[in-house]
């Protein structure tokens, strides 16, 4: 995670020549059958930013879970092994106030289906600086 962090607060993220988009969900986050794979929240006092990774179709979701005015993002990456070098595939940021949610998914295609069995590396922090950071590696699809 520290070889993003600095990086982060002045990164705009460019996915096929436009800004990374995001679908808006409901302030209810409803887990897959089984559940979600993975679960993550900002490190700051009200937890104000929850993300949510499901490994199987890649769905990252990322939601404001406090009332404190900021809006917490999430950054995607996976580890190429062959060049041995992070590669960053996109962001999103649960714009709406608390409840909002946004989310992406290997169904999107591009930059949104991320390799298997590679080393995936999800941020979420909140308010454009990531002052309460908090990062996470898995490997995907388990």
């Amino acid at each position: 995670m520290r070889h993003k962090l600095a990086a982060l607060a002045v990164t705009t993220v460019v996915v096929g020549g436009s800004l990374a988009g995001a679908t808006s969900a409901s302030a209810t986050v409803d887990p897959p059958a089984g559940g979600w794979d993975h679960t993550w929240t900002t490190t700051d006092a009200k937890q104000g930013g929850t993300v949510y990774v499901e490994e199987h179709g890649d769905v990252v979701q990322v939601c404001d879970t406090a009332a404190d005015g900021v809006s917490p993002l999430v950054d995607v990456s996976y580890y190429n092994s062959t060049t041995n070098e992070w590669i960053h595939r996109y962001q999103l940021k649960a714009a709406g106030g608390v409840g909002s949610c946004a989310s992406a998914s290997a169904s999107q295609g591009g930059a949104y289906d991320l390799p298997e069995a590679a080393q995936i590396e999800v941020v979420v922090w909140l308010n454009e600086v990531p002052d309460h950071a908090s990062g996470h590696i898995y490997r995907n699809d388990h």
